[in-house]
């Protein structure tokens, strides 16, 4: 009987629906949003005024995860999610603060930030994941069959990451989303890279 592989050490941050949950339409107030998702540092430019505002397609749900899901495939976290995470200490991750309006258009009090981890490291094992690239960026891949990486390529403080040519993805050290499972953390769910993409 054939064998299945060792669970890799890394697991795809993945957003969890939680009923009665909001969901974020896109940040405003960042022009150059687009960094975030290509890993660029922007600690020392990003803007005070950084929001998300709730998803008006969905006006019941209003309840606050601790990790609220969102178009731009960003890590919006709560305190209680900023400081598990800061408290592992992961190199290469910046923390930046962001408003939350609901749909009456008013702050809400709760603190929210945007968990980036930056400098994507280059650790996919390309001819395995069998990727199709986009047509105007051709060195970006756009979707892959199966997500191998070389584990041996990132860096033991990187406990968050975004892979290179292929930042779509956040990657997540197994012991830090066991450590967010423990504390009781909600809005993520972990996707093995074995099961990656889901069908």
């Amino acid at each position: 009987m054939a064998t299945r592989p060792a669970p890799s050490s890394h697991v795809v941050w993945a957003h969890d629906l939680v009923e009665g949950a909001c969901a974020l339409s896109g940040m405003t107030g960042f022009d150059d949003d687009w960094k975030l998702l290509y890993g660029e540092s922007v600690a020392d430019d990003f803007p005070g005024q950084a929001r998300f505002a709730m998803n008006p397609d969905t006006p019941d749900d209003i309840g606050l995860t601790d990790s609220l899901r969102n178009i731009d495939r960003l890590i919006v976290a709560s305190q209680a999610l900023r400081d598990l995470i800061e408290a592992q200490q992961p190199d290469a991750v910046e923390y930046l603060p962001v408003s939350i309006l609901n749909h009456k258009k008013r702050l809400v009090k709760a603190a929210y930030c945007v968990v980036h981890p930056i400098h994507p490291v280059d650790c996919l094992d390309v001819a395995a994941c069998k990727p199709t690239y986009g047509r105007i960026q051709k060195t970006a891949i756009k979707a892959v069959r199966r997500l191998v990486i070389d584990e041996s390529r990132i860096p033991a403080g990187r406990l968050l990451l975004r892979p290179a040519g292929f930042t779509k993805v956040i990657l997540v050290h197994r012991s830090l989303a066991d450590r967010i499972d423990a504390a009781g953390l909600t809005g993520m769910r972990w996707i093995e890279l074995s099961d990656y993409p889901e069908a």
